[in-house]
């Protein structure tokens, strides 16, 4: 079997108020506070771990709502099963995002013992951030997630960020950068702020950002990551484009081929294609009765993942659509007509026309790069210096080409 990413929503309760939530609504009824049961886990892991162990690779997400309202014990109990039905030499990878409110030494420590990678949500420096993420007495939350990533530093927990992207800090991109510069945060993801639910699925996309605002923050985002060519700070959404230009499998099913990726779960074991399509037009089944075999196989994720492969007469038509592969299929503009162009066709345009160039540049010199890891696999350190040929074969000297210590400083060019 190839890989299956797995996506559980964790619980239905939250412990912050985000004004751009697009789960609020499975959250309104958040004073009953499901989350998937145990019981239900300790039937439906053995089963996951079964169906990937050929892959040799098993990935989970935990969200929510807050996933760590579950609480610590709960986590405890999810690694304890997947170690114990994993086939060797199955590799295990978990994934939580959360808002680090519940963060202490304790979470922590446990996060780095079992080596999650954890995302902190976070909209930049705190004028901009407790606009939109506060708690539900209205009191901002930046001041203790902040702590907060301190103690996952303490314990060398890997992070990223997820900052949302909306009118709070659409234009005000060199601020947002040099924050996460002061702050050492290196491993970022965007997204624009979303005015729909995950429940709504048959809605017109519609987001708090125009197409336009979001493609010009693009740019300026792309000036502020690109600088000189060689890269400090991952910002996903370029590593995403580069990985198309250069031909690569890429790691986001937005600028996949296809939307095969993932399957995501309930509070209450329904499963659906997409964390978009929480919906009962779009449920595939149950883990409680249904296999696994059975909600790959079922035919309404067919006919999800057909979506991807319908493009508009604009798209087919375009310059960039290989690149973009015509981005989430949840954003076409109208519904009913899945061949119709994207909410986000202008932004990607403008980012393109302006970036295509110099991420052409980066695509070669990191394919040079790549060239020069392989054949020097077997040399040793006294058979690389500065002036003889570089290793790549490009002609240049090794010092001024791949052995150029500028490539040391940016998290694209490591061994």
């Amino acid at each position: 079997m190839p890989p299956l990413h797995l996506m559980f929503k964790t619980v239905s309760t939250c412990n912050l108020e985000c004004g751009y939530c697009y789960y609020s609504q499975p959250l309104a009824g958040r004073q009953r506070s499901w989350r998937i049961e145990p019981e239900l886990l300790q039937k439906f892991i053995p089963y996951y771990m079964d169906y990937v162990a050929d892959s040799h690779q098993a990935n989970l997400s935990w969200q929510g709502g807050e996933p760590t309202l579950a609480g610590i014990d709960y986590f405890r109990e999810i690694v304890n099963l997947e170690a114990r039905y994993a086939v060797p030499p199955t590799i295990i990878s978990n994934a939580i995002q959360t808002n680090g409110l519940l963060i202490d030494d304790e979470w922590a420590e446990f996060f780095s013992a079992f080596k999650f990678l954890v995302g902190i949500s976070l909209d930049g420096p705190e004028s901009m951030h407790d606009l939109e993420r506060r708690d539900r007495t209205g009191h901002g939350s930046f001041k203790r997630v902040m702590a907060h990533i301190d103690l996952l530093r303490k314990h060398n927990v890997d992070l990223n960020v997820l900052c949302v992207i909306g009118q709070h800090n659409i234009s005000r991109v060199s601020e947002l950068m040099q924050f996460f510069h002061q702050e050492r945060l290196d491993y970022l993801q965007f997204m624009p702020a979303m005015a729909f639910q995950a429940t709504n699925p048959m809605n017109p996309p519609s987001y708090l950002v125009t197409a336009e605002q979001y493609g010009n923050f693009l740019i300026n985002l792309f000036n502020q990551w690109y600088q000189t060519g060689v890269p400090i700070v991952s910002i996903r959404i370029f590593n995403n484009l580069l990985q198309n230009i250069l031909g690569k499998n890429n790691d986001s099913c937005i600028y996949s081929e296809s939307c095969d990726m993932s399957l995501v779960v309930d509070q209450k074991g329904d499963v659906y294609p997409c964390d978009f399509y929480i919906h009962p037009l779009w449920k595939l089944g149950n883990i409680r009765e249904t296999s696994l075999e059975g909600l790959v196989g079922n035919p309404i994720r067919t006919v999800f993942l057909q979506q991807k492969q319908a493009f508009s007469s604009e798209c087919q038509n375009c310059k960039w659509v290989s690149i973009c592969r015509g981005e989430c299929p949840r954003n076409k503009l109208h519904r009913e007509n899945l061949s119709d162009s994207n909410y986000f066709c202008t932004s990607y345009k403008l980012l393109l026309d302006h970036a295509y160039t110099r991420l052409t540049v980066l695509g070669k010199r990191l394919s040079k790069y790549q060239l020069y890891m392989n054949n020097t696999v077997n040399l040793s350190a006294s058979e690389l210096q500065p002036d003889t040929n570089c290793p790549c074969g490009s002609g240049a000297l090794y010092k001024d080409c791949c052995g150029d210590p500028v490539l040391a400083s940016s998290y694209l060019f490591q061994d």
